[in-house]
Formats: structure tokens, sequence, C-alpha cells
């Protein structure tokens, strides 16, 4: 008899991350209002409303169950799901401490650190769909459903770029050698 895990699961999920950003809204729409994030924080250029979040959020967790049981379902050997949790919740930690630092408006860090995940990927996979939930997680109450994944994908193409190209272009030479 096959075991269920949370990837069986995909709509209870996906409603789940539903509720908790309502939760999320609604709480700023007692506190004031819904926020609304201008790209680049200026307030020039167009708005992003956190309600898109209500959206946004749960088609990615959607899509992320479905990617990661699809790796998972086309693995010629037993995929380690330890493997895919310290992914998610590794980001999810690079999430929070990007927010936090938002927060106390330490930016001039921020545009260092952003690039971490980068470095990271010349030793690790952290292009995987599991790290960008987690990232997207991490940065959502501080962020709106938008921009997060933004930029999230942004560094995920940047990621799979050095795992992939780069990383797998420099062992090719090396095997060469």
């Amino acid at each position: 008899m096959k075991s269920l895990t949370i990837l069986d699961y995909k709509i209870p999920v996906s409603l789940g991350a539903m509720a908790l950003t309502l939760a999320m809204i609604i709480g700023e729409y007692i506190n004031g209002g819904v926020v609304t994030h201008h790209l680049l924080a200026d307030d020039n250029l167009p708005g992003i409303s956190n309600w898109w979040g209500l959206v946004t959020i749960p088609l990615l967790t959607w899509a992320v169950i479905a990617l990661i049981k699809k790796r998972q379902d086309n693995a010629t050997s037993h995929t380690d799901s330890n493997g895919i949790l310290y992914r998610f919740f590794g980001a999810l930690a690079f999430g929070i401490i990007m927010s936090i630092l938002w927060g106390f408006r330490l930016e001039e860090i921020m545009q260092y650190l952003i690039l971490l995940p980068v470095v990271i990927a010349f030793f690790r996979p952290v292009y995987l769909p599991e790290c960008l939930l987690g990232f997207v997680y991490g940065m959502l109450y501080t962020f709106g459903g938008i921009l997060p994944i933004l930029i999230g994908l942004v560094l995920t193409v940047l990621c799979f770029i050095a795992y992939k190209v780069i990383r797998g272009g420099i062992l090719f030479l090396i095997s060469k050698i």
C-alpha cells in the first residue's frame, strides 16, 4: 500500500495557502487597508495590490506541488523527501531574512545578500520549485503575493544558469582534462 504524502493533496494545501493569504489580507484591511506595493518602491510606478495574492499564492502552491510530484514520479530512484523539506525551509528562512532586512531599512545589505542563492547554486540545486515556494512564503507578509514571485522567478532562472550551465560547463571541462 502506497503511503500518502502532502504531495497527494494539492487542492487542500493550495486552499490552505489561500486561507493563510486571506488571513494576512484581512489583517491588513482591518489595520488601515490592504497594502499596494509599487515597483522599485517608487510611487510613480504602477502599484500591485496584495489582493492579487489570493490568486497567485494558491496557484503557485498548486504548481509547485504538481512539479515536485512529477519530478518524484519520473525519478529512477527514490527522491529524497528530506531534501525537498530542507530546500523549502532553507528558502523560507532566506525569504524571512530578506523581509526582516527590508523592514529594518537595511537595503545596503539586501543588495548583496539577494545574490547568495546564485552563489549557493554553484554547489547545490537551488533552482528547484520548492525553493521558489519557500522564498515566496518567506517574503509574503512583507511584499505581498506578486513581487516575491517575480523576484523568485528571476533568482530561479539565475540559479538554474549557475547550476546547469556554468557549473555543468566547468565540470565538463574538468572531466576532459
